[in-house]
């Protein structure tokens, strides 16, 4: 599978990210489009290394965390992982305008 997405990543367009992005097969930020590639294969192919990146992200002063998709487990993770760490579902519209306005307000 990491085989072929490669193959088919090669194939398409990557910009580097206006923002770091911490990617979860390595813990690291990969600025450029061959480096992000290789991550992305990688990554089908590797486990993810959740806490890890969790606490990368909360000693890099992340304070919030947001959920998109069904379910709550990584929100629940997210919060086990980084001490006093604000985190969302968006599971649907109503938890979306939820988020939305305490993230507003804070």
């Amino acid at each position: 599978a990491a085989e072929r997405l490669a193959a088919r990543l090669a194939e398409i367009s990557i910009t580097a990210p206006s923002i770091p992005v911490l990617h979860n097969v390595d813990v690291l930020t990969h600025a450029t489009p061959n480096e992000i590639r290789h991550a992305l294969a990688q990554q089908a192919a590797h486990p993810v290394r959740w806490t890890a990146t969790m606490q990368a992200l909360g000693a890099q002063g992340i304070t919030h965390v947001v959920e998109c998709g069904p379910g709550k487990v990584l929100a629940g993770l997210a919060k086990r992982s980084i001490d006093s760490a604000h985190a969302y579902s968006l599971t649907d519209g109503e938890a979306l305008a939820a988020t939305l306005a305490e993230l507003a307000a804070a």
